[in-house]
């Protein structure tokens, strides 16, 4: 059935396939899907040639990692390069058509501040 009225965008995962042939191999998370860490942005992907690229855009403000946005099938790469592919097809986000999330696909996204919500102080040093 066809998800009419919304995007869907799977989380990049390592191995995770661009346009050119790189593949994600290097992620900072610790968290996973089927055991393969997921990236975010900063994350690198690296090319056959030994050449790499670093991730500079993801989910914005729909999904977060230590205050930096997931990579996601359709994220860019600083060489200009994009991730085509995941070897993981069920965690993702989701976007209704006409929706507005912060920072997607917005390589400038900079996440607002996190605050704690038992204190109210700022938890960046």
């Amino acid at each position: 059935m066809p998800n009419s009225g919304r995007s869907e965008f799977l989380f990049a995962t390592v191995g995770s396939l661009s346009e050119r042939g790189g593949r994600i191999t290097c992620v900072s998370t610790s968290a996973t899907i089927d055991d393969k860490g997921l990236a975010v942005v900063g994350d690198i992907v690296t090319y056959q040639d030994g050449t790499e690229a670093t991730i500079i855009d993801g989910a914005g403000f729909a999904a977060m990692w230590s205050n930096k946005p997931f990579a996601l099938v359709g994220s860019r790469l600083s060489n200009g390069d994009r991730i085509i592919s995941a070897p993981q097809d069920s965690f993702g986000i989701t976007v209704r058509d006409g929706e507005d999330i912060p920072g997607l696909f917005d390589p400038l996204y900079v996440p607002p501040e996190q605050i704690d919500d038992r204190c109210g102080e700022d938890r960046r040093a």
